[in-house]
């Protein structure tokens, strides 16, 4: 096959005419069977007028794709080169489309979804912007649950932007898996394990609460099975401070995530015992765990003193829940006393 500037491809079918002869762009002439065109027309719409009436129409007239709008888009990003000055702007368009759910089925049904996850592998030698925006594009596509197994394919990816020197992609990548973390499946659980400590590393950024990195918490939490996982790690200074706040997202967040997380530790019936090979500290010190932190003699009287003044809190979801978390408190054995923990060294 050769192929044409034009976007055509022309294939001679007898020799004696000699090889990849260029021949007039009509249409064929089914008596003659000496020559035939096969027409690319990815080839044709990448980079051509064409497709920058598509974006400019999409980005700024038109919120609902069309069959063939997603077409034409997936022509197109199948044969874009990385370096295309169109990349970015058409992977805006897609971020864009995906608000409305209607676009989300058919970027699904014409295989945009997989392709821009495809994407993704190779994405980390783009430039900044057309990398963040693509991982922007998946994070706003896993808000659909049909597309979650796509973009689960993907998972390993994304926790490893969450190590880029870059920190809008690492905040887009808690985005991402934000959404992914919705209903975590036992045979992901060792995906999601890496999460953790990237979390409470950056639960506080320059003294204020991550709301980022609060939400992925609260998500992970609710999966029972990560909990001893959670409890193990690293715990973070002055953790309780995050109850301190006039931030009522935050603190609803807060809350929500210590709640889920005790009710976990209760239904379970999680001690140390059971949080011991989860701990990640080099001489499995149980002091230096966020299980100690919030269980801890200390942190639980501080934990106590502060879910009871919210149980008066003016927003009825923070007070009902601190009273369910000073409820289940209750059945939340004290920690081993000082020097038990040696006996497993």
């Amino acid at each position: 096959m050769g192929q044409q500037s034009s976007g055509f491809v022309v294939e001679i079918a007898s020799p004696r005419l000699g090889q990849f002869q260029a021949v007039p762009q009509k249409d064929p002439d089914e008596s003659n069977r000496e020559w035939r065109i096969t027409v690319n027309p990815a080839v044709e719409l990448n980079g051509s007028p064409r497709l920058r009436a598509l974006i400019d129409r999409l980005y700024h007239h038109q919120k609902l794709l069309t069959a063939f709008d997603a077409k034409q888009i997936l022509s197109a990003l199948q044969c874009m080169d990385s370096t295309s000055e169109l990349l970015l702007p058409i992977l805006t368009v897609l971020s864009n489309a995906t608000a409305f759910p209607s676009n989300q089925l058919l970027m699904s049904e014409f295989r945009l979804t997989n392709r821009v996850v495809d994407m993704l592998p190779d994405s980390k030698y783009w430039s900044r912007s057309t990398r963040v925006i693509l991982l922007q594009c998946i994070a706003n596509m896993a808000v659909s649950s049909d597309n979650v197994d796509i973009i689960n394919k993907s998972l390993n990816h994304i926790v490893a932007r969450l190590s880029s020197e870059d920190e809008m992609e690492v905040v887009v990548a808690m985005q991402a898996l934000t959404n992914l973390s919705v209903n975590i499946r036992k045979e992901q659980i060792s995906k999601f394990i890496p999460i953790i400590p990237h979390c409470l590393d950056r639960l506080w950024i320059r003294g204020e609460v991550n709301l980022n990195a609060l939400r992925l918490l609260v998500n992970l939490s609710c999966c029972p099975d990560m909990v001893a996982h959670l409890l193990g790690n690293k715990s973070v200074a002055g953790l309780l401070r995050i109850l301190d706040t006039d931030r009522e997202e935050v603190l609803i967040r807060a809350i929500t995530w210590i709640l889920c997380t005790t009710s976990a530790v209760d239904a379970l019936h999680l001690t140390y015992d059971r949080i011991a090979p989860h701990n990640l500290d080099p001489f499995h010190n149980p002091f230096h765990t966020l299980y100690y932190s919030l269980y801890g003699p200390k942190g639980r009287e501080e934990l106590e003193v502060q879910t009871k003044e919210l149980t008066n809190h003016s927003n009825k979801d923070v007070a009902s829940k601190s009273t369910r978390l000073l409820e289940t408190l209750t059945n939340i054995p004290p920690f081993p006393a000082a020097g038990c923990h040696l006996n497993q060294l």
